[in-house]
């Protein structure tokens, strides 16, 4: 295994409403003694306040753009819920 590979947990924040959830996931990697950061895939659509509070807390931020599905793949109205999972894939 390489030690010059950066490894890092990773996780997608779309929304200011999911800032606590990645809040508790940071403090529990860090309790934890985690070998590894906590770095956190941004949206545009993201408010400067939450951007601002993972700064604040030393957390890696990396802007990334939102995924939508093509013409090919449609959302169906019920399954607007599941839009960010999209943006996942980046």
């Amino acid at each position: 295994m390489s030690t010059n590979r950066k490894t890092a947990y990773v996780t997608l924040l779309t929304k200011a409403s999911y800032l606590p959830g990645v809040l508790v996931l940071e403090y529990t990697l860090r309790s934890a003694g985690s070998r590894y950061p906590l770095a956190v895939m941004v949206t545009p659509a993201l408010e400067q306040d939450a951007r601002d509070v993972l700064v604040r807390r030393g957390i890696q931020v990396e802007d990334i753009q939102s995924l939508r599905p093509t013409s090919v793949h449609q959302l169906a109205s019920h399954d607007v819920r599941f839009e960010d999972t999209w943006t996942k894939l980046r």
